[in-house]
């Protein structure tokens, strides 16, 4: 009989001809085929071209894959429909062995793993151990999963019993949403569990067990699937966004510049203003993760003022700790439908509060000026329509700064109800109005 290598029924695979290592797969004995994750699949001159994985994977590469030698298939979708679709050969590293396979391109982006390997892959090379997982990976994946709920005495209790009921040497972790710890910047995005002191990207898997803590449920539910790692329930990644935690975590995790931002319960993090201050610099902004119109919003210059702001918050009050971004102003564009409608810059302005210092909105809207389109910074056009394309709304007031000693352009936020009835500029925004509906109404 031929020496089979025995793997688990996920492993860690490395695509060496794009550099992307350590993704998740999960093996599927009953599957004929495997899947691998792409997007912008199309045919171009006879060739296919396609990128690896989507936005908002970590895995995801920019540059796209040209390939002349690819096969077509028929599968058949969710709703019964056949569909067709490409294949093409990779060549992929499990462990140590290195081999080639046909891989069907798919949209695997509400998968829990980005890449499936089924029979065609294993025929011949390997047997599965269904009772093992990331048996030949190199990068060792925890045994625990970790659970979120509000009642964590009751839920050790209970999976205490659930592992006296099991025969896999499973551990269970139960935490609550008040230990997370939130950094987020678009290039090393992480969540991290306080009490265990891992991210929580290094378990085998997640399981929220309850609601309560929405926003952290999903930012936590979009980092995971971000790194493609596998939780329950996936009803947690079909969300709206209500504060700016879930918005900056979509945004890095798209690959849109956000300012460097931690977020954690109150209790966390008024004891984190040495750590913060080191990371961020001073001055850096301190504001309520649902805060607007300027409100619980500062700019921090001392830690006698975050003690003194934390101290004083509302129990229910979620912080979040931003880099402050050296500015002129900043931009409020007008996304309607797929179009920039309508520019808005206000200038800085003083203050003679060192609190409010970063705010750029006096009253009356003094410093508001009406900037003719084409006259928009091109970089800045192009990151505010794909922001509010990441946030899935077709209208919306994106609010960027530029970084007066970079230049580097950042997202503050993408408005889902950005001022349209008040404020500066009312006639111009009725009419920017009216002709989107008017479009939209004669399609």
């Amino acid at each position: 009989m031929k020496n089979l290598l025995t793997i688990g029924t996920t492993e860690l695979m490395t695509l060496p001809d794009s550099a992307i290592a350590d993704i998740p797969a999960k093996i599927d004995t009953g599957a004929d085929n495997s899947a691998i994750w792409a997007s912008n699949i199309h045919l171009e001159e006879g060739k296919v071209v396609f990128n690896l994985f989507a936005p908002g994977s970590v895995y995801y590469r920019e540059e796209p894959v040209v390939v002349s030698n690819f096969r077509t298939t028929t599968v058949r979708n969710s709703f019964g429909h056949k569909e067709f679709r490409y294949k093409v050969q990779f060549n992929v590293c499990v462990g140590e062995h290195k081999l080639q396979r046909w891989f069907t391109l798919a949209d695997r982006s509400r998968n829990n793993y980005p890449i499936l390997l089924g029979k065609n892959f294993l025929k011949n090379k390997f047997i599965v151990d269904v009772s093992q997982k990331n048996i030949v990976s190199k990068h060792e994946v925890s045994s625990k999963v970790l659970i979120f709920t509000k009642d964590v005495e009751e839920s050790n209790a209970f999976f205490d019993e659930v592992r006296s009921n099991q025969v896999s040497p499973i551990k269970y972790e139960c935490i609550p949403y008040s230990a997370l710890w939130f950094t987020i910047d678009g290039k090393n995005t992480r969540v991290r569990n306080t009490i265990g002191g891992k991210d929580i990207a290094d378990y085998s898997f997640t399981f929220f067990k309850n609601h309560h803590s929405r926003e952290f449920s999903w930012s936590a539910a979009e980092y995971l699937q971000f790194r493609g790692r596998p939780f329950a329930d996936t009803e947690f990644t079909r969300y709206m966004s209500g504060s700016k935690l879930s918005e900056y975590t979509r945004l890095a995790c798209f690959g849109l510049n956000v300012p460097l931002t931690f977020c954690a319960k109150t209790p966390i993090l008024k004891d984190k203003f040495a750590d913060i201050s080191k990371r961020l610099g001073l001055p850096f902004v301190l504001k309520e993760f649902k805060s607007d119109k300027g409100k619980f919003n500062y700019l921090i210059q001392a830690k006698k003022d975050f003690e003194t702001i934390l101290k004083e918050a509302p129990k229910d009050h979620i912080y979040i700790a931003q880099k402050y971004i050296p500015n002129d102003g900043f931009y409020r564009l007008y996304i309607m439908g797929k179009e920039m409608s309508l520019a808005i810059w206000r200038s800085s302005v003083p203050h003679e509060n060192p609190l409010k210092g970063h705010l750029n909105k006096p009253k009356g809207s003094a410093n508001a000026k009406n900037i003719e389109l084409d006259n928009v910074p091109g970089e800045a056009q192009d990151l505010a329509l794909r922001a509010a394309d990441c946030m899935n709304r077709q209208i919306a007031g994106v609010d960027l700064v530029q970084d007066k000693n970079t230049g580097v352009w950042y997202i503050l936020e993408v408005n889902n109800d950005p001022q349209i009835r008040s404020g500066s500029f009312v006639a111009e925004k009725a009419a920017m109005v009216a002709k989107y509906f008017e479009a939209e109404l004669n399609q």
